[in-house]
């Protein structure tokens, strides 16, 4: 059984595929689903996966790339370079200095992978206490930077990983590189109980806000291919055209692609509790959020009829109480959504699938 996430009550195998769709690399998903129903924890998690997806690469050989050298050989390869050939007398032993280009192992990818797999290896949050599958874990890590002996053993940096670019040739490495970025912003430890790594990943509100946002965009565009799923930017009406007045990006913007081409605007937020209650008060909706969608919706009215019957949805993951309710106001159907993060997985996907049919009612 997977474990769950400290106090966000989220289970492994949910943050795995929340990160997934978030990447973009839900496709990966199918083939990790062995590694995440037996994961103990998200760190042991990603280093599994990683574990897997470099043995793959390692059974297609890993990418090379040409290398300048300078060296000098018995005979002659590539160019000579006579200055230096002639003025050391290399000729009369049968050397030549060259300039030659040679394949070579040490690539940056290969480079963040080796050092990622070491780091693993030798992380204190994956040591295992009794034999058992850490302790496998952590001999196929070891064995993996063995098999890597020709990519140099270095540090990286975040520097490195905003220098990686990857050619028409280099899917393989995309999932495994995701995970050693992960991993590498995940590298402090810290004092919190329960998976270390998912509170550093969750730490605050904002950071999984964002992971949220993407992940609902990226399920419903994979899934929802009915309507156009993307985050737009909008400009407030100003008859006064005044150059100060800022502009409003959506976290979601879902559009039939069919006529009459029907509008929601989906505002992702995080809290511990979507409903408040005031002192001594009923419980209510957060009237900011409701603001701020509220005015996603009326500033556009002038666009089309589309847009003046737009509707809206406030999304908020929970893992304790399901809230469903819609409000109507001036033409607009606002609705108040939870998805249950704390589920199992394919009862995630049916409830995004559930709130958008009521976003969109035939």
């Amino acid at each position: 059984m997977s474990g769950v996430l400290g106090d966000h009550g989220i289970p492994v195998r949910n943050a795995w595929y929340l990160l997934l769709y978030a990447w973009d690399l839900a496709a990966f998903a199918g083939g990790t689903r062995a590694a995440v129903e037996e994961a103990p924890s998200l760190l042991g998690l990603l280093a599994r996966v990683l574990v897997d997806a470099t043995g793959r690469l390692l059974q297609r050989r890993l990418a090379h790339r040409h290398q300048p050298r300078v060296e000098l050989v018995r005979g002659i390869r590539g160019r000579i370079d006579f200055t230096h050939t002639l003025a050391g007398l290399q000729l009369q032993a049968g050397r030549t200095t060259c300039r030659f280009s040679a394949l070579t192992l040490d690539t940056p990818p290969n480079r963040v992978l080796r050092a990622t797999l070491a780091r693993l290896a030798d992380d204190p949050r994956l040591a295992p206490a009794v034999p058992g599958p850490l302790a496998v874990l952590r001999a196929d890590l070891r064995a993996q930077v063995r098999a890597m002996e020709g990519v140099p053993l270095v540090a990286v940096s975040a520097q490195d990983f905003s220098r990686l670019q990857l050619g028409r040739n280099d899917e393989a490495y995309i999932l495994p590189l995701s995970i050693c970025r992960l991993v590498y912003d995940l590298r402090m430890p810290t004092e919190a109980a329960g998976d270390h790594a998912v509170h550093a990943l969750l730490r605050d509100e904002v950071h999984f806000r964002r992971l949220f946002e993407r992940f609902v965009r990226n399920f419903w565009r994979t899934h929802a291919t009915a309507y156009d799923v993307r985050c737009e930017t909008l400009q407030w009406h100003d008859e006064l055209e005044s150059a100060y007045v800022p502009t409003m990006t959506t976290d979601i913007t879902l559009t039939e692609r069919a006529a009459p081409h029907r509008r929601v605007v989906v505002d992702t937020k995080f809290a511990r509790h979507t409903l408040v209650r005031s002192l001594h008060g009923p419980l209510r909706f957060r009237t900011e959020n409701l603001y701020q969608l509220y005015t996603y919706l009326r500033t556009q009215e002038h666009r089309s009829q589309a847009h003046r019957d737009a509707g809206g949805l406030l999304l908020y993951p929970t893992t304790e109480r399901e809230v469903e309710e819609a409000m109507r106001v001036q033409g607009h159907t606002i609705r108040v959504a939870t998805v249950d993060l704390s589920a199992s997985w394919p009862d995630v996907e049916a409830r995004l699938m559930a709130v958008l049919a009521r976003v969109f009612p035939d």
